[in-house]
């Protein structure tokens, strides 16, 4: 099992309320002490974030949450990349992150830069075509973030655009995300900074992560409010 590198973990950024809604989840009151002490550890955490009853709270009663965007967006995402049949915390921990970064909860602010952002790859091909080094890693991450993003959690969005306007089809961006990643991953950063591996997971689980994000798009705040 790969370990999340620590730049995209979402565990690292849990919060105190994040460890007090698990902690009200799983154990009685009386056992908090060795509930946080087991927690703790990494391995620990992430088996109890494996657990269902923490995936039905979240989705059971979510106008009640106080939980972060970092463990509101792991929790679906692994769990829906499970349902997959792909186990990689890692990945989890990448896309959960990423979920968490550009996509809100709040009914109000749902889409924050997305779509907003670029939404045509030609954008990214020109720049690509001016950079090099860490700055080149960099754009070719933002640019398979983005259309992961737009095709996972946005379907519909790419639907319209294809219908409307004779844009391209969700299989094109899924395809210029994976081409992204699958650079990305061949970079000397990426190798030196530990995300070679998970990028190059990402680029061979792409469609079936994809289609894992369509499920999480269905569970989130903002779609069912």
């Amino acid at each position: 099992m790969m370990e999340a590198p620590v730049l995209f973990s979402c565990t690292d950024r849990f919060e105190e309320r994040d460890f007090v809604f698990l902690t009200s989840v799983i154990v009685e009151q009386t056992a908090e002490v060795a509930f946080r002490r087991f927690v703790a550890d990494p391995e620990g955490l992430y088996l109890i974030l494996d657990d269902e009853r923490i995936l039905r709270a979240v989705l059971e009663s979510p106008a009640l949450l106080n939980v972060s965007s970092a463990l509101y967006f792991y929790v679906l995402v692994r769990h829906s990349l499970k349902r997959s049949s792909i186990d990689e915390i890692a990945l989890a921990e990448y896309l959960g992150a990423v979920l968490a970064e550009r996509v809100s909860v709040n009914p109000a602010d749902a889409l924050k830069g997305i779509p907003a952002g670029f939404v045509h790859t030609v954008d990214f091909l020109g720049m690509l075509d001016q950079v090099s080094g860490n700055t080149r890693y960099e754009l070719l991450v933002a640019a398979g973030n983005q259309f992961l993003v737009l095709t996972g959690i946005f379907p519909d969005f790419i639907r319209q655009r294809a219908e409307r306007h004779g844009a391209p089809c969700i299989a094109y961006y899924e395809s210029f995300a994976r081409s992204s990643y699958h650079q990305a991953s061949d970079c000397a950063i990426a190798r030196r900074c530990g995300t070679s591996e998970m990028f190059d997971t990402l680029t061979q689980v792409l469609p079936e992560a994809r289609k894992s994000l369509n499920h999480v798009a269905d569970s989130l705040l903002f779609l069912a409010s």
